[in-house]
C-alpha cells in the first residue's frame, strides 16, 4: 500500500513539473481577409498580392518555449518558398513579427522584445502585467479544448501618434498556463488562438516535456 502511495506522489509530481515545461507551437493567419469580390472586381492584381499575402502568412510556424517562470516566442520556421517573391515574404514576415523575439519573466514580471528595424534591432523592456484583460463568458471548442474569450485595446504608439489595435484571445483552463503568443499573458489558462488587429495565431502543438528548458534571454540590440 505504502509503495502504491508513494508512486501516486511521484507521478504527480512529475506530472507538474512537465506541465510547466514545454514548447506551444503556433501557425499564423490572417484574422480578417481583404480578398472581397468587390476588390476582385476593381482591381484584380491586388486582390491575388492579397491571397499571396495569406498563403504566405500560413506558411509562418512559431514557438513559444516556456519554464515555471519564464517564456520566450520565436518564429521556428519560415517556410514560404524562396520562388515568391522575396519582398512580399519579408513584408508578411515582418507583419507577423517574424523577425522579433519576445521574452517573459513571471517572477520578475518583464517583459523583454528584441524588435527588428531593417537598421539594425533594438530591445525594450516594460512590465509584463500591462494588459487589462475583459473577460468574457462567450466560448468555443479549439483543437478539442473548451475556450474562453478575453479581450483587451493594445495602443500602438508611432510618430507621436496612437493607433488602437482591438486584441482578442481564446484561453483554456484545461491547461492552467498563463502563457500566449507575441507579448500577450496573464490569463488563466493557456491561450489557443489569439488576434491582435488583423493578424492571427492558433495553436497547432503542444508539447509537454520532463526537463526544464532552459532559454535564453534576447540580449542583442541598444536598448
Amino acid at each position: 500500500m505504502k509503495k502504491i502511495v508513494i508512486l501516486i506522489i511521484l507521478l504527480n509530481f512529475y506530472s507538474t513539473i512537465a506541465q510547466t515545461n514545454g514548447r506551444i507551437t503556433y501557425k499564423a493567419f490572417f484574422s480578417e481577409s481583404q480578398a472581397s469580390e468587390k476588390l476582385r472586381s476593381n482591381n484584380i492584381k491586388r486582390y491575388q498580392e492579397i491571397l499571396d499575402e495569406e498563403m504566405m502568412a500560413k506558411m509562418l510556424i512559431f514557438n513559444l518555449d516556456f519554464n515555471k517562470d519564464e517564456s520566450l516566442f520565436y518564429l521556428s520556421k519560415n517556410l514560404i518558398s524562396e520562388h515568391e517573391n522575396q519582398e512580399t515574404k519579408k513584408y508578411v514576415t515582418g507583419l507577423f513579427y517574424g523577425y522579433d523575439k519576445i521574452y517573459i519573466n513571471k517572477a520578475k514580471n518583464q517583459l523583454i522584445e528584441q524588435l527588428y528595424y531593417s537598421s539594425g534591432s533594438t530591445l525594450k523592456s516594460r512590465k509584463a502585467s500591462f494588459i487589462k484583460w475583459n473577460l468574457s463568458k462567450e466560448t468555443k471548442s479549439i483543437n478539442g479544448y473548451k475556450c474562453y474569450k478575453a479581450t483587451y485595446t493594445y495602443i500602438q504608439k508611432w510618430r507621436g501618434r496612437e493607433f488602437p489595435w482591438k486584441v482578442t484571445a481564446w484561453y483554456t483552463l484545461e491547461i492552467p498556463l498563463q502563457y500566449g503568443p507575441i507579448r500577450y499573458s496573464g490569463l488563466p489558462g493557456l491561450i489557443l488562438e489569439l488576434s491582435e488587429k488583423d493578424r492571427g495565431f492558433i495553436v497547432d502543438k503542444i508539447t509537454f516535456m520532463d526537463k526544464k528548458i532552459k532559454i535564453k534571454i534576447p540580449d542583442g540590440g541598444k536598448s
